[in-house]
C-alpha cells in the first residue's frame, strides 16, 4: 500500500457526466427459483461467455454508455438488507408453481424501508405447467396478483423453457433490452452517504506474521466503485458484519470495466480480478462518485478472510463523526402486522440502522400529555414510542428490527420498521407502580399503614399522595406516624418502627384490607449495543444470541409457514397451517417441482379475502359452489395462495375445524399452478 502519489485538485469537470458507477441490478427469490441461471443467461447474452459460478458483483458494460453490475441476492437476512441498501433496480423471481414465498414479502419490506427502488418481476418454471391454456391463466393470475400486491408499476416477463442448459434467447433477450434502457432514479438516503460495493478483495498480511500466528489480525484491501456521494479522504467506515474502521489508504485504482467510446458496440465482461495495480496513485483531498477505488484496512478480525463467503456481497459505507458517537436514540416504531406477537419493552431484538446491524434492547412507550408512559408490549396495529442505545443516526433514518438473523423458525422474520425522531436523546420513560400496605392501627378513619414505605424521610415525601384500599376506599397520606400513634400498636418480634404511615380514608377500613398507591417511576434504558459481526461466521452456523452460535445442521428444519395477507393482516393460527398442509401438500408431490422442495421445505404464502359482504346466505352458497367448480377446472399441482372465508369476520382456526374439517363448506381455496 506506500505507493507513490502526488497532490491533485479533484473537481467537478475532472470526471466525465457518464462516468457513472455501474447501475447494481439485484437479482432475488426464495431458494431454486433459477437466479443463477437467469444472471448465467444474462451474461451469455450480452458477452458470450459463459459464466460457470454466480459469486459476488458481476459487471458488464456497452457501448451504449452503460455499466451493469448483477448480484444474486443471499437468502439470508444479512445478505437481504444489505442488499436493500445497495441495489438500484430489483429482479423479483416467482416459481409458476409456487406463486409467492415469505422471501419475496420480506425483502419487498427491506426495500420499502431504504427507498424503494424500480421492481421487475420474472415468472420461472412456466414450462412445467401441463397445457397452453394452464400457463396462460396462471401467468395471467401471477402477473396481475404482482402488479396488486407486490408492485403497481412493475414489468413482468415469463421464462417458458430452456435451449442449450440456459434460458430461452427470445425471452432473455426482451429482458436484457429492457436492463440497458431501464431509467434508474436517484435515492435519497443514499444520495448522501458514500459507499462500496466490494468488488473484491485481497489479503496483504506479511506472510510471515501470517505462519507465525494464522489467528493474527490481517491486512486487507478492498476494491469497488464509489458510490451515493463524494468520499471525503479521512472518513471512517463501517464494514457490514464487520465493524468500524479507519483506512489506513485510499487511492485511485484503474478501472476493471472502462466505458468504451460512444460509437462502439463492443462489450466487456468483469469476473473477481486477479492482479493489484501497481502504478502510481494520486493522492487527493476527495473522491468523486463513479471512480474505481481501493481502500486499505489495517487490523481486521483473521475471521474476515477464513470465513468469507464470495457469495456474501461486502458492503461499505462511509460513516460520520456523530454516527460514531453512542448514545439514546427514539424512533417512531411500527410493529409489522404480519409479525405473529406484540414486541415486549426488554426483549433482545437486532435492528438496522444505515449501514449498521446491532443488537439492543428497547423500552417501548407512548407520550401522554409530554410525558412518555412505559408500555410493556407494542400496542396492536399502532404506531409508539422506541428508545434504544446505539450509534447515532440522523432524524429521518428508516430503521428495520428482526428478531433473529437466522434462516428458519419464523413465519415473518420482519418485527417491525420505524424512522429515528431524535439522536442524543435523554431517555426520560416513566412506569407506574403500585405500592402495598397493611393496617396496623385503625382510629375511626385514621389509619396507620405499614409496609408502603421504608423511612419516615419517604412518608413525608409522599404527603398528600391519593392511596386507596382494595374495596376500593379512598384516602391519603397525612404524614410519618407519631411516637404516641405508634406506642398503641402491638408488635411482634421485629416489626420495623420506621416507615409507619398516618393516612386519611373516607370511612373506616378494616384490618385485612390492603392499600394500595399508585407512583411513576423513571425507567431506565438498558445500554446496550451488541454489533452483529456476521461476516465473521462460518457460513455454516447462525448467530442465536450473545453466547450461542448453533449450527445449521443441528436446526429444526425451516417449514412452511401460512402468511395470512386478510383485511385484518393478520398470521395464520399454527391449527390453521398444519391442516392446509395435511389437505393440500399431496398436491406437490408428484411433478418436477418436487425436485426443488416441498410444501413443507417452502415458506409457503397464503392470502386470504373476505366472500363479498351483501349476499344472502344461499347466494354465498351458490357464489362458493361457483368458485370451486372454477378452480376444479383450472387448477393442477401447486400451492395454495387464496382462501376465501364464507364470513367476514370467521376465526380462521375455527373454521378449518367447523368448515374444512366437515366437507370444506366454509372455505373455497385457490391453488398456485
Amino acid at each position: 500500500m506506500d505507493t507513490k502519489r502526488r497532490k491533485l485538485n479533484y473537481d467537478d469537470e475532472n470526471l466525465n457526466e457518464h462516468e457513472q458507477a455501474p447501475y447494481v441490478i439485484v437479482v432475488h427469490g426464495p431458494p431454486k427459483v433459477g437466479k443463477s441461471l437467469l444472471i448465467k443467461s444474462l451474461i451469455k447474452h450480452y458477452t458470450e461467455q459463459n459464466l460457470v459460478h454466480v459469486q459476488g458483483p458481476i459487471t458488464i458494460v456497452s457501448g451504449n454508455r452503460r455499466r451493469i453490475q448483477f448480484v444474486e441476492c443471499p437468502n439470508n437476512m444479512n445478505g437481504m438488507i444489505d442488499a436493500a441498501k445497495y441495489a438500484d433496480a430489483v429482479i423479483l423471481l416467482i416459481d409458476a408453481n409456487y406463486g409467492f414465498e415469505m422471501e419475496t414479502f420480506e425483502f419487498l419490506n427491506l426495500l420499502q424501508v431504504h427507498d424503494m427502488p424500480k421492481v421487475t418481476g420474472v415468472l420461472t418454471y412456466l414450462d412445467e405447467l401441463k397445457d397452453e391454456e394452464t400457463q396462460t391463466i396462471t401467468k395471467q393470475r401471477l402477473m396481475d396478483q404482482f402488479r396488486t400486491d407486490i408492485y403497481e408499476e412493475a414489468r413482468i416477463f415469463c421464462l417458458s423453457g430452456f435451449h442449450h442448459e440456459m434460458y430461452q434467447e427470445h425471452e432473455i433477450r426482451e429482458l436484457a433490452n429492457f436492463l440497458l434502457a431501464m431509467e434508474f432514479q436517484t435515492l435519497s438516503w443514499r444520495a448522501t452517504h458514500p459507499y462500496l460495493l466490494v468488488d473484491r478483495f485481497e489479503d496483504v498480511t506479511p506472510p510471515d506474521e501470517v505462519q507465525m500466528d494464522r489467528k493474527c489480525n490481517r491486512n486487507i484491501i478492498l476494491y469497488g466503485y464509489l458510490r451515493g456521494c463524494d468520499f471525503k479522504k479521512g472518513t471512517k467506515v463501517h464494514i457490514a458484519g464487520v465493524g468500524d474502521y479507519p483506512l489506513a489508504d485510499i487511492s485511485i485504482s484503474d478501472d476493471p470495466c472502462p466505458l468504451q467510446p460512444v460509437d462502439s458496440d463492443e462489450l466487456k465482461v468483469n469476473i473477481k480480478h486477479n492482479n493489484i495495480v501497481e502504478e502510481p496513485q494520486l493522492e487527493i483531498v476527495s473522491f468523486r462518485i463513479g471512480t474505481y477505488l481501493m481502500f486499505g484496512v489495517l487490523g481486521v478480525p483473521f475471521e474476515t478472510v477464513t470465513n468469507h463467503d464470495p457469495r456474501q456481497p461486502i458492503l461499505v459505507g462511509g460513516i460520520s463523526p456523530e454516527e460514531q458517537i453512542i448514545g439514546y436514540m427514539q424512533a417512531r416504531l411500527t410493529p409489522h402486522s404480519w409479525y405473529m406477537n406484540s414486541l415486549k419493552s426488554e426483549a433482545p431484538i437486532i435492528v438496522s440502522v444505515g449501514w449498521r446491524r446491532y443488537q439492543t434492547i428497547p423500552i417501548y412507550s407512548r407520550d401522554c400529555n409530554g410525558r412518555c408512559k412505559m408500555l410493556e408490549y407494542t400496542p396492536e396495529n399502532e404506531s409508539c414510542l422506541a428508545t434504544f442505545w446505539g450509534p447515532f443516526a440522523p432524524s429521518g433514518a428508516r430503521v428495520v428490527a428482526v428478531r433473529s438473523l437466522a434462516d428458519y423458525k419464523a413465519a415473518f422474520r420482519i418485527l417491525a420498521t420505524a424512522e429515528v425522531l431524535d439522536f442524543n436523546h435523554t431517555a426520560n420513560i416513566v412506569k407506574k407502580i403500585k405500592r402495598m400496605g397493611t393496617p396496623c392501627l385503625i382510629l375511626n378513619e385514621t389509619a396507620l399503614i405499614k409496609d408502603m414505605f421504608t423511612s419516615d424521610d419517604e412518608v413525608d415525601r409522599f404527603r398528600d399522595v391519593k392511596v386507596k384500599t382494595e374495596r376500593g376506599i379512598r384516602g391519603e397520606v397525612n404524614e410519618a406516624a407519631k411516637p404516641e400513634l405508634l406506642s398503641r400498636v402491638h408488635w411482634n418480634d421485629g416489626q420495623p418502627r420506621e416507615g409507619i404511615a398516618n393516612c386519611t380514608f373516607d370511612c373506616r377500613i378494616h384490618m385485612n384490607d390492603i392499600v394500595l398507591m399508585s407512583e411513576w417511576t423513571q425507567v431506565e434504558v438498558p445500554r446496550i449495543f451488541n454489533p452483529r459481526t456476521t461476516a465473521l461466521e462460518p457460513s455454516n452456523c447462525v448467530w442465536e444470541t450473545v453466547q450461542m452460535q448453533k449450527k445449521l445442521s443441528e436446526i429444526e428444519e425451516g417449514k412452511a409457514h401460512v402468511l395470512v395477507i386478510s383485511e385484518d393482516k393478520k398470521i395464520a393460527t399454527e391449527s390453521l397451517r398444519k391442516r392446509l398442509i395435511e389437505i393440500y401438500g399431496p398436491k406437490l408431490k408428484d411433478g418436477p417441482v418436487q425436485g426443488r422442495q416441498t410444501l413443507e421445505q417452502r415458506r409457503a404464502v397464503i392470502i386470504i379475502d373476505p366472500v363479498p359482504s351483501g349476499l344472502r346466505s344461499e347466494s354465498r352458497v351458490e357464489w362458493l359452489k361457483r368458485m370451486k367448480k372454477s378452480i376444479r377446472k383450472k387448477s393442477c399441482r401447486g400451492l395454495i395462495t387464496k382462501i376465501v372465508s364464507r364470513e367476514p369476520g370467521l376465526r380462521l382456526d375455527k373454521a378449518v375445524e367447523t368448515g374444512i374439517a366437515g366437507g370444506t363448506r366454509k372455505i373455497g381455496v385457490k391453488m398456485v399452478r
